[in-house]
């Protein structure tokens, strides 16, 4: 009977084969997944019962790392006593990677351990484990080790480890459980299944003769059926179809109609085109935001009557496509406010798949771009701006805090550069409010007779905590005269300390950074170098770009926000100079500015 019903051509068959097949997909799909998952779990358990061995053993062996010559057959022989109590493999190392004892071998025959894999990971990390085959006691084990240490000094290390064979041989039957249980679960769902579908077939094949003959258009057929379930519910519907066919035309209609009307009183503009991207709906927020008519555009050409190039490529390419593209365009609007408005293009077809078309939506996000760039650059420009200087007033007034028998010499010291951090955290809020003058060029400060090499040794100065607390040494060579240029003052002390900031910022412990000043023709060149991180070759070309940032987690960890050096190329063609980047990955960058000098200034 199965036989017959199976190769019985019938949607029921359809959806049996169907059932069978999810049923045996999903028992492999589980049975994977259980398995995959015991394995994690035991080895996980394996890993931490390790741990735990390896501390107890780390706290027993602290006193025969701290006398290694202290009765070494006593230990060796305890250790190979816990061993053989543990199942286990232990081995004490000394902190060169000689065996001070092992549970499976003497120490004597025992090679150096110190380039073992986990002796060499723990030495850095506190601890370690590996897998690995052992040549010593010829199988595949699992190590952990563990430092051995005291008031902050690595005594040497403990190992423990276990043998795979044991624990393969466990998972292996757990995974014959899983399997057998899995497929007489499939075995018992599949005679469900069978049952059940044998019962759901039979009312389904008098609905077909009768659904047959009301496609047909024969609406005086009917379904009689007693049943009250699903499939009665079904027939029910079918019935009531026959009767309500003109009934839901209408409605349509109808519906049709009010959509039309809330297409038309929509804020976002809809624009629909037919196969041959002619216009044929457009409701007036469109036709405002296009600046066309919605009476004399229908049935145009929408490249004719819209010239936008990105709604007619976005269309071309929703028919194209046969889904959805969105884009975006921008314009100068009269108000010389930057408008934007989002286009989402969506191909139309009909019930045989045929594209009828496309509908475009527009929607004028101008005033959330708006507020969205104000709130970002704000956001930016405060994070990166105010940091410097509030961390050297956090850094002094906590040095003070933290030593009241700081002398009085000392302290005012401290708090006079407090005083200045904070004038100078002041300026910088100023600074912010000035950031987009800087880069439109308007409204341009007057000028004044400025002297880098002073501003320069100030600008170190203000540096020096900071640079002191990340142990990096800051040097310098100026010109033993003055160098002068024109410039606004608090615009160049900007520039020198964002250099500064960045190179120091960017400089791991210990480091070095060197400020050199030197005169050169009608230029004076400023160059910051550092030992930092550097900057790869494909970031050098938008390094100086407004918020552009190299690496934005360490960026955000370290504190920068990628407006600094973009202030720093702002500054310097403002006073009609420039600056350039030479940077190798992992060897350091070197920031270099050109700035014009004043006559007074120029070498003879």
């Amino acid at each position: 009977m199965l036989k017959t019903y199976l190769f019985n051509p019938s949607l029921i068959r359809r959806l049996f084969l169907g059932y069978a097949v999810i049923i045996l997909s999903l028992t492999l799909v589980v049975s994977v997944l259980v398995s995959r998952q015991i394995t994690e779990n035991t080895l996980q358990d394996i890993r931490d019962s390790l741990s735990i061995r390896a501390q107890f053993l780390a706290e027993l062996s602290k006193s025969a790392f701290q006398n290694p010559l202290q009765d070494p057959a006593a230990m060796q022989q305890k250790v190979v006593e816990l061993g053989r109590n543990t199942q286990s493999r232990l081995s004490l190392i000394k902190n060169d990677g000689t065996v001070l004892a092992d549970s499976h071998q003497s120490p004597e025959k025992t090679d150096n351990h110190a380039d073992r894999p986990e002796i060499i990971e723990a030495r850095k990390q506190g601890t370690a484990t590996s897998t690995r085959f052992s040549q010593t006691v010829n199988q595949q084990m699992t190590y952990f080790a563990q430092t051995v240490s005291n008031e902050q000094k690595t005594l040497g290390f403990v190992r423990v480890a276990l043998p795979l064979t044991t624990v393969d041989k466990k998972l292996a039957q757990l995974r014959i459980v899983v399997l057998i249980s899995a497929l007489i679960s499939a075995f018992v769902a599949l005679i469900l299944g069978f049952y059940f579908a044998q019962r759901f077939s039979a009312p389904l094949i008098k609905m077909t003769t009768v659904a047959d003959a009301i496609s047909k258009g024969d609406y005086s057929k009917r379904i009689i059926t007693r049943q009250k379930d699903e499939i009665g519910l079904l027939a029910e519907a079918f019935n009531r179809m026959a009767q309500n066919y003109q009934l839901r035309l209408s409605e349509m209609e109808t519906e049709r109609n009010r959509l039309a009307m809330i297409f038309t009183g929509m804020v976002e503009g809809v624009i629909y085109v037919n196969e041959q991207q002619q216009i044929i709906h457009i409701n007036q927020a469109a036709a405002n935001m296009l600046n066309v008519s919605t009476i004399t555009c229908l049935k145009q050409a929408l490249a004719e009557q819209i010239k936008i190039t990105e709604i007619i490529s976005s269309v071309q390419a929703a028919i194209v496509q046969q889904g959805v593209v969105k884009t975006q365009m921008q314009r100068q609007a009269d108000s010389k406010e930057t408008e934007v408005i989002d286009i989402y293009a969506a191909a139309l077809t009909n019930v045989q798949g045929e594209s009828i078309g496309s509908v475009v939506v527009l929607h004028d996000i101008s005033e959330l771009a708006y507020l969205e760039r104000v709130r970002r650059d704000f956001v930016a420009n405060a994070s990166h701006e105010l940091k410097t200087p509030i961390t050297v007033i956090r850094g002094l007034s906590e040095t003070i805090l933290d030593d009241p028998q700081m002398s009085a010499d000392i302290r005012n010291r401290f708090i006079e550069n407090i005083n200045t951090q904070s004038i100078r955290l002041s300026s910088l809020v100023s600074d912010l409010m000035s950031i987009s003058r800087l880069e439109a060029n308007q409204n341009a400060s007057a000028f004044a007779a400025v002297d880098l090499s002073n501003t320069i040794k100030q600008a170190i100065n203000n540096a020096a905590s900071s640079a002191e607390e990340k142990k990096i040494s800051i040097s310098r060579q100026l010109p033993d005269s003055e160098t002068i240029i024109s410039a606004d003052q608090q615009e160049i002390n900007q520039l020198i300390d964002n250099l500064l900031s960045n190179a120091i910022r960017y400089t791991p412990s210990p480091g070095s950074v060197n400020v050199n000043l030197v005169r050169q023709g009608d230029e004076a060149i400023i160059t910051v170098k550092d030992t930092g991180i550097g900057i790869s070759l494909a970031h050098q070309q938008r390094i100086f770009e407004r918020f552009y940032r190299v690496d934005k987690a360490r960026t955000r960890e370290l504190g920068g926000t990628g407006l600094g050096l973009s202030i720093v190329k702002n500054i310097a063609e403002k006073h009609h100079g420039r600056v350039t980047l030479s940077s190798t990955e992992g060897h350091g960058s070197t920031f270099t500015v050109f700035l014009p000098l004043t006559n007074a200034s120029r070498p003879s």
